[in-house]
């Protein structure tokens, strides 16, 4: 993984967002303020904006993403990303590049970086459920098209196994028994974006999957 990696990953993010705001703004209206794809079309677009061409080493391109982020949203899920982005930086820091059997080691850390800031628990059927998915499911690959069809297997199991879940974490806890049966939007949203990331099936990415 190295800054051009990382720039095609936001950039094919961002551009997803197209099709999926209003997706996701519809699975967070029916528990919450229904604002979690506008959040996000927003976010991402302030990332992908930023040039991160030029930075020295993948560590200063995450902290330069996390404060261009952090000045853009004070969202409980836009806290999360840019917590991610801090810790991804720390870890990266000095490095031109990461190899690919320490992206769930480093996935995992975003998952523990993530649970104390946002207070969370794994089972409470948040984001943090499907980062602890994909760190496990990740834990150790070398090729990045074995670890795309692993994310994209091991987020989609996230989905199904919370659906019939209650949530027990932010606004959705107050209607936790209308909750059974939705997706989490915020778990909905990384599985939606890490396929467009990784889809090798849309013709735009066919044979660049992230390698």
């Amino acid at each position: 993984m190295t800054i051009q990696t990382l720039a095609m990953a936001i950039a094919r993010a961002n551009a997803s967002m197209e099709h999926l705001t209003d997706t996701l703004n519809a699975a967070d209206a029916k528990l919450g303020d229904g604002d979690t794809g506008t959040m996000l079309h927003r976010l991402l677009g302030v990332l992908a904006a930023v040039d991160i061409h030029a930075a020295p080493d993948l560590g200063a391109a995450f902290m330069a993403l996390a404060k261009a982020g952090a000045a853009s949203t004070g969202s409980s899920l836009g806290t999360l990303i840019i917590t991610a982005m801090m810790t991804a930086g720390k870890a990266t820091s000095g490095q031109r590049e990461l190899e690919w059997d320490r992206l769930g080691a480093l996935m995992s850390a975003i998952r523990d970086a993530a649970m104390a800031r946002g207070k969370a628990e794994l089972g409470a059927k948040t984001i943090i459920d499907s980062l602890d998915a994909l760190a496990r499911a990740i834990d150790g690959l070398q090729d990045p098209d074995g670890i795309a069809r692993a994310a994209n297997a091991a987020l989609a199991s996230a989905l199904t196994e919370f659906r019939d879940r209650p949530s027990a974490m932010g606004r959705a806890r107050m209607f936790a028994d209308k909750s059974i049966g939705l997706d989490d939007p915020g778990m909905l949203g990384l599985a939606e974006i890490v396929h467009a990331i990784t889809a090798e099936q849309d013709p735009r990415h066919r044979g660049t999957t992230l390698a």
